[in-house]
């Protein structure tokens, strides 16, 4: 059974000041995703991105995105914004509930909780949570805490990151 990859994108993946989710969705609105090639280049950053295709390489995994974009932003735009970015191997691999459900007043843990009661109850399987310390301040002390890759604001998916990722699914995968 493949792992599940639960994945936010702010401080994740994304933390550059000017190219952010404002932008992304400026883009959406106005229909001009081929008019800001910059936004595309950097608003994932690089590094962290070269992490998660490491992380990609050894366990081919499903995709979940547990972030904030999921709510102004479908799955065919998300796929776009991956695609866009060089990410294509997260857009082939969106598991078929390709987001965490989100309601008003909700927060991480009910979101991944809400996931994972709905697909790993009967046939648990491994997973690890990338988020960072302010989306995924309900993650510590919590049940999912050992799951959880807590990543840095304004630093990501680091290397450090990527080496506790990669020790939670191949813990959970003997």
């Amino acid at each position: 059974m493949r792992p599940v990859v639960i994945c936010d994108f702010d401080d994740v993946l994304a933390f550059h000041q000017e190219h952010n989710s404002f932008k992304v969705l400026a883009a959406f609105k106005a229909a001009a995703l081929d008019d800001v090639p910059s936004l595309w280049k950097y608003v994932f950053d690089a590094s962290a991105c070269k992490n998660l295709r490491t992380l990609h390489d050894e366990f081919v995994p499903e995709y979940v995105i547990s972030s904030s974009w999921t709510s102004f932003l479908d799955r065919a735009q998300i796929c776009e914004v991956l695609r866009r970015t060089g990410l294509e191997f997260v857009a082939g691999n969106l598991h078929g509930d390709w987001c965490t459900p989100r309601e008003d007043g909700s927060y991480r843990l009910t979101e991944i909780d809400g996931w994972l009661d709905m697909h790993t109850a009967g046939t648990p399987r491994p997973y690890v949570i990338l988020d960072d310390h302010m989306s995924g301040q309900s993650l510590p002390g919590s049940h999912l805490e050992d799951r959880a890759v807590l990543c840095d604001a304004w630093v990501g998916f680091t290397h450090p990151k990527l080496r506790s990722a990669q020790k939670i699914l191949r813990d959970q995968l003997r």
